[in-house]
């Protein structure tokens, strides 16, 4: 039965990927400023996922998300779903924070160059600190919601880990709060280290109360912000 999962979705997570890219790619043509065409058909992409990887999704406080509200989405993270999950949640323009590596994957690394999301180097400081402040300059021209997973890297046993300050920079330079989302579920059904679906389950995204911003800046502020969104974190349903 696993090998059979294994095959199918594999299979299916191509060709859905594929014609996702070929989609937001002529999508680029009718709106190639604000992307707009393009995220629609990254949520078309996204519930195509979930649904052969067997994830049935469900949103826990879903009337927090504002999209008209220029904010940053910190989000926990356990598993290559969280990205379709929040996608599919999310009714607004999302641009990811992605680690430049994913860059080298078929499709969904040429969608994040497409898409206009944000690649970044971790081991460089100083195209991070660029990063952020190119990022801001977008979201704010184009009313952009940026998506970040402040722990770096997916949990392999579902504990939280050590938030990184620096990936918190972007909502300093942006000036707007950041809002915890804490996703449940997603490393039960494809945990680190794997490339198809184990199980069919439940996906739950717990979304949380916006931080405010405000009087923080420099290193002391990204180290205050890190210890509120753990915090957040904590009190969403995270275990250390």
């Amino acid at each position: 039965m696993r090998l059979l999962r294994a095959v199918t979705f594999s299979i299916l997570a191509v060709v859905t990927s594929a014609l996702g890219f070929l989609a937001a790619a002529l999508a680029l043509l009718l709106d190639p400023g604000r992307g707009r065409v393009t995220h629609s058909v990254a949520r078309l992409w996204a519930r195509g996922i979930l649904g052969v990887a067997g994830a049935r999704l469900v949103v826990t406080g879903a009337e927090r998300l504002r999209p008209s509200e220029p904010r940053v989405l910190v989000a926990t993270h356990a598993s290559y779903l969280d990205i379709p999950a929040l996608f599919v949640a999310f009714d607004g323009q999302l641009r990811f924070v992605a680690r430049h590596t994913l860059a080298w994957i078929p499709f969904i690394g040429w969608f994040i160059h497409l898409g206009g999301h944000f690649a970044v180097r971790r081991d460089d400081p100083r195209q991070a600190l660029d990063l952020a402040q190119r990022a801001a300059s977008r979201m704010r021209r184009h009313q952009l919601t940026a998506v970040l997973f402040p722990e770096g890297t997916r949990t392999r046993d579902g504990r939280l880990q050590p938030l990184k300050p620096g990936a918190l920079q972007l909502p300093l330079e942006v000036h707007v709060p950041v809002q915890p989302v804490l996703v449940r579920g997603t490393r039960e059904i494809m945990p680190k280290g794997s490339w198809f679906p184990q199980r069919s389950g439940t996906v739950e995204l717990v979304v949380g109360d916006p931080i405010p911003t405000e009087g923080l800046e420099g290193p002391t502020g990204r180290k205050a912000l890190a210890a509120q969104v753990r915090e957040a974190f904590l009190r969403l349903g995270a275990y250390e």
